[in-house]
């Protein structure tokens, strides 16, 4: 009498497990993604920055697209998170960025200005955090970038992020996002200890 009331429970559970597998959709894939890394080595100095990201494609409807940014946290790049590592403290636009892994956001007051929105990986991950649909997360802290419209004479038809340091002044430096005919720019300064 056990064994068939047994035998039951088993097929009702798995007939109800393609249902509850059902409710969800799977997203991925391969991709490519491009990174931008600056790397210091020398006499007592081993550090290293690099951040990595999506390159989604540009359209020219974007560019009317700006109001609709502000106020709001953004994905930056394509598919999964921009990340962002550093071994040494990093200034971006006079915001400081301990040493650390974060995911990496595009943030737009109500007033139009921009900023890279960070937040521990980490904490992000086990938040689960996304960069898909509503960012309803709160940054960490933020780097101020400079909107720079109609800059290039060319569209950047892929999104690139690049950062740059002055071998013989790692207090200057510069982070940039291109694409389209525009970029976001900032400073840059790389704190190591000496």
């Amino acid at each position: 009498m056990r064994l068939p009331l047994i035998s039951a429970a088993l097929a009702a559970l798995c007939f109800a497990l393609p249902t509850t597998a059902q409710d969800v959709q799977v997203f991925g894939g391969n991709s490519t993604r491009a990174c931008s890394t600056v790397v210091l080595f020398g006499d007592k100095v081993m550090a290293g920055i690099t951040v990595t990201h999506g390159q989604p494609m540009w359209k020219d409807e974007y560019d009317g697209m700006l109001d609709k940014l502000k106020g709001k946290i953004n994905r930056l790049g394509k598919d999964m998170w921009t990340t962002f590592m550093n071994s040494c403290d990093v200034e971006i636009g006079g915001a400081k960025i301990p040493a650390g892994s974060y995911v990496v956001g595009l943030q737009c007051d109500q007033e139009g200005k921009f900023s890279l929105a960070f937040m521990d990986a980490t904490k992000a991950m086990k938040a689960g955090a996304m960069p898909f649909g509503p960012q309803k997360w709160t940054p960490d802290f933020s780097a101020p970038l400079t909107l720079n419209k109609d800059v290039a004479k060319e569209p950047v038809k892929e999104m690139a992020m690049e950062l740059k340091a002055d071998a013989k002044d790692l207090a200057k430096g510069s982070f940039t996002i291109a694409w389209g005919k525009h970029t976001l720019s900032s400073t840059m300064a790389i704190h190591v200890a000496k």
